[in-house]
C-alpha cells in the first residue's frame, strides 16, 4: 500500500472509532492510549477468528460433531435406524439428530430446514444437490380379503386397470420387474404421501395398494391384507441420500454416507 492509502484507511478508522488512534509528528507515528487498547482488541478478535478457522479445518478431517438427517418415517423400519445406531457406536464422538418425515418435493427443503442429509426414495431432478444411491427397496401389492371377495383377484398385471388403486402421491405408473407398466393415473380411489396411510386404506377395503415390502410385512403377518399377484415381481426402486452442493463436505457426513452405502449393500 502507498503511504497515502494507509493514511486514508487510518483516518477512516479513527472516524469510525470516534477517537484519535495515532499521534503523528514529522518524525514519528505512535499509538495513543486508545490506539493501544484498540490494537489489543483487534489482536484478540483476529486470534479468535484464526482459532475458529483452525477448528473448522480440523473438523473436516475428524469424524466428530452433529449430523442432522431427514428421513421418511417408514424407512426407519427399512434398516436406516439400525445403520445410524451402528455408525454412532463405531464413532463415539458423533451425535445424530434424525427427524422422520416425508421429504418435500422441493429438493432444497431439507437444507433450508437445517438438515445435512435427506434420505430419499425418489431421484431428485435438481443437479445442484448431491445424490448418492445407497440401496434398493422391494415393493409388493396388497388388498384386504373383503375387497378381493367383492371385486375378485386380478389374474395379470393388466387386470389392475379394472380395480380401485391406492396410489402414493406423484406416482404415474406401477412398474413390474418384467418392464411392464400399469398406469396409476386411472381408477385412483385414494392418493397420499404416506405409505402407512396406503396400508390403512388397503386394510379398510378401499382398493389395491403398492407399498414397500417391509411396511406391508406387518399387515400381511397379521392377516389384515393379502398379497396381490405375488408371482409378478415389482421392479425394485433405488434409495438415495441427498446432501448439500459444493465440495467441502465435513468428514463426519462423508463417513456416514459411505457407512450407509456399505450397510445397505451388505444387506444390513
Amino acid at each position: 500500500m502507498s503511504r497515502t492509502l494507509v493514511s486514508r484507511h487510518v483516518a477512516d478508522l479513527e472516524r469510525h472509532a470516534g477517537a484519535r488512534l495515532l499521534h503523528r509528528t514529522t518524525r514519528a507515528v505512535k499509538l495513543t492510549p486508545v490506539g493501544y487498547d484498540y490494537m489489543a482488541l483487534c489482536a484478540r478478535v483476529l486470534a479468535e477468528i484464526a482459532a475458529g478457522e483452525e477448528e473448522i479445518a480440523a473438523s473436516r478431517n475428524q469424524v466428530r460433531g452433529v449430523i442432522a438427517i431427514l428421513c421418511p418415517i417408514w424407512l426407519g423400519s427399512f434398516g436406516f435406524s439400525e445403520a445410524a445406531a451402528s455408525f454412532c457406536v463405531a464413532h463415539p464422538d458423533v451425535r445424530i439428530r434424525v427427524h422422520f418425515e416425508e421429504p418435500s418435493s422441493n429438493p432444497h427443503a431439507f437444507l433450508e430446514q437445517g438438515y445435512d442429509l435427506c434420505i430419499q426414495p425418489n431421484a431428485l431432478r435438481d443437479s445442484a444437490i448431491k445424490v448418492k444411491k445407497i440401496g434398493e427397496i422391494d415393493f409388493c401389492l396388497i388388498a384386504s380379503h373383503d375387497y378381493i371377495v367383492r371385486r375378485g383377484m386380478p389374474a395379470a398385471p393388466e387386470g389392475l386397470l379394472a380395480h380401485d388403486l391406492l396410489v402414493k402421491s406423484g406416482e404415474a405408473d406401477w412398474v413390474f420387474a418384467s418392464g411392464l407398466k400399469v398406469s396409476a393415473r386411472d381408477n385412483v380411489r385414494c392418493t397420499t404421501n404416506s405409505v402407512f396411510a396406503l396400508c390403512s386404506a388397503a386394510t379398510a377395503g378401499l382398493g389395491i395398494a403398492l407399498v414397500p415390502q417391509t411396511v406391508a410385512a406387518r399387515f400381511l403377518n397379521d392377516s389384515k391384507v393379502v398379497s396381490i399377484l405375488p408371482e409378478e415381481k415389482i421392479a425394485k426402486r433405488p434409495l438415495y441420500v441427498a446432501s448439500a452442493p459444493g465440495g467441502q463436505m465435513p468428514r463426519r457426513t462423508r463417513a456416514f454416507i459411505n457407512w450407509l452405502d456399505d450397510w445397505f449393500r451388505k444387506g444390513g
